[in-house]
């Protein structure tokens, strides 16, 4: 093969490289998203059950209580969402890094391929073709270096998603199944029917006073405190990314230099 059919042949492995990885990010965007949006939708699906059961437990008809329930089930919706927002601002920062450097590996690639091609086709002076031999070490290096940061950009969006999936479920716990009555036997239901009769409302709107003022205040202060410590990450993540990249050019240079 021809040594110009071999650039024009490298040219067209960058293309769909960049065409592969775009489709990779995509796929994974997706599956991140799609994960995400299932378990806010099944959360919201539990708490809705945890207050009927509630409901049912004490004798209550549920519909009296629609706009008690409705409101906390808002709140615990926009707590969700302010979490998941916070996760969301995390991956795209990512993202955005990664794709940065996967645009300056591919320059460092395509420099090489130009760099390479001249020395081929031009009649150049021994200290010019010294001099382009050093540039084209510098983008190799350069390229490498960049990879340091797609491998690190690519564990925290691995990182961000399963974190994301196992704070929602730690923090938005809703124990359903705790309700649920096993082998009750005739006399406690008697018992409980009894006391229904007597208490069940007011030990039902009582129940919903204290998830508001008790779970709900722990819930959001539980949530709070994560999204402080995500934005940390954030923070940290994009002054890490920063001084590496100062560090590549700082290479980089001195490379060129030399």
């Amino acid at each position: 093969m021809k040594k110009n059919q071999i650039f024009e042949k490298l040219n067209e492995n960058l293309y769909n490289l960049d065409h592969v990885e775009n489709e990779i990010s995509m796929i994974e965007l997706a599956i991140y998203q799609k994960s995400i949006e299932e378990l806010k939708d099944t959360k919201i699906n539990e708490i809705r059950e945890f207050f009927e059961q509630k409901a049912k437990f004490y004798n209550q008809k549920i519909e009296k209580y629609n706009n008690e329930i409705n409101n906390n089930i808002e709140k615990y919706q926009i707590e969700i969402s302010k979490l998941i927002n916070t996760y969301n601002n995390l991956y795209v920062n990512v993202f955005k890094i990664m794709e940065s450097a996967i645009n300056n590996q591919k320059i460092a690639i395509a420099n090489i391929v130009t760099l390479t091609e001249r020395i081929q086709k031009e009649d150049l002076k021994d200290e010019e073709i010294e001099k382009i031999r050093n540039t084209i070490i510098a983008c190799a290096e350069r390229k490498l270096n960049y990879a340091v940061i797609i491998d690190e950009c690519k564990a925290r969006i691995k990182w961000c998603t399963d974190d994301a999936l196992n704070n929602i479920n730690e923090i938005f716990q809703n124990n359903i199944y705790q309700l649920q009555t096993y082998d009750e036997n005739i006399v406690n239901k008697i018992k409980r029917n009894l006391f229904n009769i007597f208490f069940g409302k007011s030990s039902y709107k009582k129940f919903i006073e204290n998830y508001e003022f008790e779970y709900f205040k722990n819930l959001k202060q539980k949530n709070n405190s994560r999204i402080l410590d995500i934005t940390s990450t954030i923070k940290g993540i994009i002054i890490q990314m920063e001084e590496t990249k100062k560090q590549i050019s700082l290479k980089y240079k001195e490379k060129m230099c030399a």
